[in-house]
C-alpha cells in the first residue's frame, strides 16, 4: 500500500524512471546503447543498472584490444549523467565500448529496502556531540536503522560492483578497464582499487573469473575522501554555527536526504524545485535552452520537452524520487564538518588520503595491472580543497608504487566537470 501511495504521489514509478533514461539516451548520445536482460543483473550482481556503447568499428563477437571505459555517477545522480562524454569517448578509436552504471540502491539499479541499505545508527552519529535519550530509544526502534558503519556500506555498494566486473558475459577475461568515478563514484572507485590490492583472490563460478578486474588505468573525478576529518580541536562546535548550518548538520545526522524533500513535494512541484536545482548548479544547460528556442516558439508558447535540460530534469526527478535506499550513504559514508582551516566541507568517514590509498596499492604494485591514476578537479568546484592532500597522496603512489599518478585542474568547471567542460573532461580519460 505504501509503495502505490509513493507511485501516486509522485507519478512515478520503475518502468517511468527508465523511459526517462532511455529517453535522453536516444535523444542525445547518437551511439546507440545495449542493456543486459534484467534478470541476469538481478541474479548475478544484485541488480546493477548498465548500459553500454560499442564503437561504430567494434566488430561484434570478435575480441577488441582496447580498453573500455567504465564510468560511475555520483551521489544522487545516476548513469544518463554521462550523456556528453560517450559519443567523444568512442570517436576517438582509443576505445572499444563504454559502460555506464548505476550504483546499487540509485539510478535505475534496484532499491534494497532502508534495513538492508547503508543507514548509519542516528545515535552514533557525532562522536563529539552528545545524544538525547529520547533519540537514543527512536533509533533502537527504527524500522530503517541497519547501523551500518562505513566498512559495510563501502561494501554495500563495491560487492555487487565487484561481482559485476569479474561477470564473464559482460566482461571478457583479461579486458582492459579504464575506471572512471564521480564524486562519490570517484571515492567509490578509489576504494575499489584499495580492496582489489589489498584481495587478490575470490571464489569463482560458471560465469565468475577468480582473476583480479583488469584495471589498468583509474580516474577519480572531483572525488570526496582525500582530505581526512579535521581533528577534535580543528572543528568548530554546531553550537557555534549559524543557524542554516546548524539545521544542514540536524538534518545530516538524521538521514534527511535531499531526495526526501523532493518526495514530500510530489510530482508537480518536485518537478519544478529540480529543474530550479539543475538550473543553478549548471546553469549553462538553461543557457543553452535559451539559445535554442527561437522567438516566434516563445510567441507561440510552445515548449521544448526534449530540450537538453527538460531530458535531464525528468530523468533527475524520477531517480529522485524512486524509493530510498542508496542515498543514505550520505550519511554513512560522509559527514560534514566546519573547520577554522577549511570552513565547511564534506568528508569521508573512511578517507582515501593520509596514506590510505597508497598503502593499500603499494601490497601489490609489483604484481598490479594498474598503470595510470589521474585526480581531477574544476577551477570552480567545490570539491577542490580534497585536491592538496589527493596530491601528496598521488605523489606518494607514484613514488613509492612506480603507478604514473597526478592530479589536474579542468578550466571553466565547476563539480560537474564532465558536463561543464565535456571535451577536456574526455581528453584526461583517453591521454596517459
Amino acid at each position: 500500500m505504501a509503495r502505490l501511495i509513493r507511485q501516486w504521489w509522485t507519478a512515478s514509478d520503475p518502468s517511468l524512471l527508465l523511459q526517462s533514461e532511455s529517453r535522453l539516451l536516444s535523444a542525445l548520445v547518437k551511439h546507440p546503447f545495449h542493456k543486459p536482460s534484467e534478470s541476469s543483473t538481478r541474479d548475478k550482481h544484485g541488480g546493477m543498472n548498465l548500459v553500454e556503447f560499442h564503437a561504430n568499428d567494434a566488430k561484434p563477437g570478435l575480441v577488441d584490444s582496447r580498453p573500455t571505459v567504465i564510468l560511475a555517477h555520483g551521489f544522487g545522480s545516476g548513469l544518463s549523467f554521462f550523456y556528453r562524454n560517450v559519443d567523444d569517448l568512442l570517436n576517438s578509436g582509443k576505445i572499444s565500448r563504454v559502460v555506464c552504471i548505476d550504483w546499487l540502491g540509485m539510478g535505475g539499479s534496484a532499491r534494497p529496502p532502508c534495513w538492508q541499505s547503508p543507514v548509519r545508527s542516528i545515535s552514533g552519529i557525532n562522536n563529539n556531540s552528545s545524544q538525547s535519550s529520547s533519540s537514543s530509544s527512536a533509533s533502537r526502534f527504527s524500522f530503517c536503522n541497519s547501523k551500518f558503519s562505513p566498512s559495510r556500506a563501502i561494501d554495500f555498494f563495491l560487492d555487487p560492483f565487484d561481482r559485476l566486473l569479474r561477470d564473464t558475459t559482460i566482461f571478457e577475461k583479461d579486458e582492459p578497464l579504464w575506471l572512471c568515478g564521480h564524486s562519490l563514484g570517484g571515492y567509490l572507485a578509489g576504494k575499489y582499487a584499495m580492496r582489489i590490492h589489498d584481495n587478490q583472490i575470490t571464489t569463482s563460478s560458471k560465469h565468475t573469473s577468480a582473476a583480479i578486474p583488469n584495471i589498468t588505468k583509474l580516474i577519480l573525478a572531483s572525488p570526496v575522501g582525500f582530505q581526512p576529518l579535521p581533528s577534535p580541536h580543528e572543528r568548530i562546535e554546531s553550537s557555534n554555527l549559524n543557524p542554516a548550518l546548524r539545521l544542514v548538520d540536524a538534518l545530516w545526522s538524521a538521514n534527511f536526504t535531499p531526495q526526501a524533500l523532493v518526495r514530500m513535494m510530489g510530482s508537480s512541484r518536485g518537478q519544478r524545485a529540480v529543474k530550479r536545482v539543475l538550473h543553478g548548479r549548471i546553469p549553462h544547460l538553461a543557457s543553452e535552452q535559451q539559445q535554442s528556442t527561437t522567438s516566434s516558439d516563445l510567441e507561440e508558447g510552445i515548449e521544448h520537452p526534449s530540450s537538453e535540460l527538460d531530458l535531464l530534469a525528468q530523468y533527475l526527478y524520477h531517480i529522485s524520487v524512486a524509493p530510498a535506499s542508496g542515498e543514505y550513504a550520505m550519511n554513512s559514508l560522509l559527514e560534514p564538518v566546519a573547520s577554522k582551516g577549511i570552513g565547511v566541507g564534506v568528508y569521508a568517514r573512511e578517507p582515501l588520503g593520509g596514506g590510505s590509498m597508497v598503502g593499500s596499492i603499494s601490497r601489490q604494485s609489483s604484481s598490479s595491472p594498474l598503470g595510470s591514476i589521474k585526480v581531477l578537479f574544476g577551477d570552480k568546484d567545490w570539491m577542490q580543497f580534497h585536491e592538496p592532500a589527493a596530491r601528496k597522496e598521488m605523489q606518494s603512489i607514484d613514488s613509492t608504487c612506480g603507478i604514473k599518478s597526478d592530479v589536474h585542474i579542468i578550466p571553466g568547471a565547476g563539480h560537474h566537470l564532465y558536463l561543464d567542460n565535456s571535451p577536456c573532461f574526455g581528453r584526461h580519460i583517453l591521454e596517459d
